[in-house]
C-alpha cells in the first residue's frame, strides 16, 4: 500500500497541474494591462468616504476600452474586505503604451476602512481615436490654491464633442503617486481649427511636484502635457539623508540576499544644518522607505518613521519590512515634514534580493 501511495504522489509531481485549477485572475502582465502601483495614494474625503487614486498602463499595441479595476476596503481585525468596488479609467479610450488614472470611491463614509488592495479584472479592445486635440498649458499663480491656465485646439477634421479636460498632481515617488484629479467638461464643441481657453483653480497640495493634463473627446484625444512644479521657497535648513543599510533585529547588518518572511530594518542616517540665523531648530520629519520591485517597477511596501529634530545632528530612522514575495527589489528613501513638503533630495537606493 505504501508503494502505491508513493507511486500517486510521483505522478502528482510529475505532471503539472492545469492553470484551471489556478487563480482565475491572470498575472497583471499577461493582460496586457498593468497596475503602474500596488499601493496607490488612499485617503478620505471630507465626508469620510475613502479615495484611491492610481493609475493603470495599456502595454498593448493596440487602444483598449472598458477597464475594470477591482478595489477592497479593509479594517484592521478582519481579512475579508468591508466592502468592495468595481471602476474604471478615467479615459473611455487608452491609447496603445499609454497610461490612464483612475478614481475608486467607498460607497460608505466608514471610519474602520484602514487600508486599502486594487486589482485588474479586465479590459476589452477600442477603435482607434486620433490625437488631434493639443494642450498647452502654464501656472499662473501658487497660494493656497493653484491656477493652471491653458488652452486646447482641435487641429481634427470634424468638431470635437464631449470634451473632457483632466488635471492631476503627482508627488515625488517612483513611480509617482496621484495626489489629486480634476476634470472640466466644456459645454461646447471644439469647431476645427479652433481653439478654447480654460482655468483649473485647485487647492494647493504642497506634496505636488508635477502636474498632468490629458483631454478626450467623443471622437478623438489629445497630447499628454506634464509640467514640473516650482513652488518659491526659502532655505533655512539643509536636511540630508547620507546612506541605507539594512539590519536584523538586533541591528546586525545584512546582506543583500535574505530569505522571504524576514523581518529586516531599512535605516539611514539622516542629518540636518540650520542657517545661522533660525529662530527654531525644531524641525519634525517623517523617513519614508520605498520598495519597489525591479523588473516591473511595482510598489511593493511603503513605510515610515516619524521622528523630530532639535539641534543640528544626525538621527538613524528605521523602517521595518517582512518581504511576502521572493524577486529582486529596489528599495527608495525619502525624508518629508509631516505635512508631506519634501525636505531633503530621494536618498540612496539599494538593490535587494529575497529568496
Amino acid at each position: 500500500m505504501k508503494k502505491i501511495i508513493l507511486s500517486l504522489l510521483l505522478v502528482l509531481i510529475l505532471f503539472p497541474i492545469s492553470s484551471s485549477f489556478s487563480q482565475g485572475i491572470d498575472k497583471p502582465s499577461t493582460l496586457g494591462i498593468v497596475l503602474t502601483s500596488f499601493s496607490p495614494n488612499y485617503f478620505k474625503d471630507d465626508m469620510g468616504h475613502t479615495i484611491i487614486l492610481g493609475e493603470v498602463e495599456n502595454t498593448r499595441s493596440f487602444p483598449i476600452t472598458g477597464v475594470k479595476i477591482w478595489a477592497g476596503f479593509y479594517d484592521d481585525i478582519n481579512k475579508q474586505p468591508l466592502e468592495s468596488v468595481i471602476s474604471t479609467t478615467v479615459l473611455n479610450v487608452i491609447p496603445p503604451f499609454s497610461k490612464s488614472p483612475y478614481i475608486i470611491r467607498s460607497t460608505s463614509p466608514n471610519a474602520a476602512i484602514t487600508s486599502i488592495s486594487v486589482n485588474l479584472l479586465g479590459f476589452n479592445s477600442a477603435t482607434p481615436k486620433d490625437e488631434s486635440l493639443t494642450l498647452n498649458s502654464e501656472v499662473s499663480s501658487i497660494a493656497e490654491t493653484i491656477k493652471i491656465s491653458g488652452s486646447i485646439t482641435n487641429d481634427g477634421s470634424v468638431s470635437s464633442s464631449e470634451t473632457k479636460i483632466h488635471l492631476f498632481f503627482v508627488d515625488v515617488f517612483q513611480p509617482p503617486r496621484i495626489l489629486s484629479l480634476s476634470t472640466i467638461e466644456l459645454e461646447e464643441a471644439i469647431e476645427p481649427g479652433s481653439t478654447i481657453d480654460f482655468e483649473f483653480d485647485e487647492d494647493y497640495d504642497t506634496r505636488s511636484v508635477s502636474y498632468t493634463l490629458f483631454a478626450e473627446s467623443s471622437n478623438y484625444n489629445s497630447n499628454v502635457a506634464s509640467v514640473d512644479i516650482i513652488p518659491p521657497q526659502a532655505f533655512t535648513k539643509i536636511i540630508t539623508i547620507n546612506d541605507i543599510s539594512i539590519n536584523d533585529s538586533d541591528g546586525n547588518k545584512l546582506s543583500g540576499v535574505f530569505p522571504q518572511g524576514t523581518t529586516i530594518n531599512i535605516e539611514s542616517n539622516v542629518s540636518i544644518q540650520y542657517s545661522s540665523d533660525q529662530d527654531t531648530f525644531e524641525q519634525p520629519f517623517v523617513y519614508y522607505a520605498q520598495v519597489k520591485q525591479s523588473e516591473k517597477g511595482f510598489v511593493e511596501f511603503i513605510g515610515k518613521f516619524e521622528g523630530t529634530f532639535q539641534f543640528t545632528g544626525t538621527q538613524s530612522p528605521l523602517v521595518e519590512w517582512t518581504p511576502q514575495n521572493e524577486g529582486l527589489y529596489i528599495i527608495e528613501t525619502f525624508v518629508w515634514d509631516p505635512n508631506a513638503v519634501p525636505l531633503a533630495s530621494k536618498g540612496p537606493i539599494m538593490l535587494v534580493g529575497v529568496t
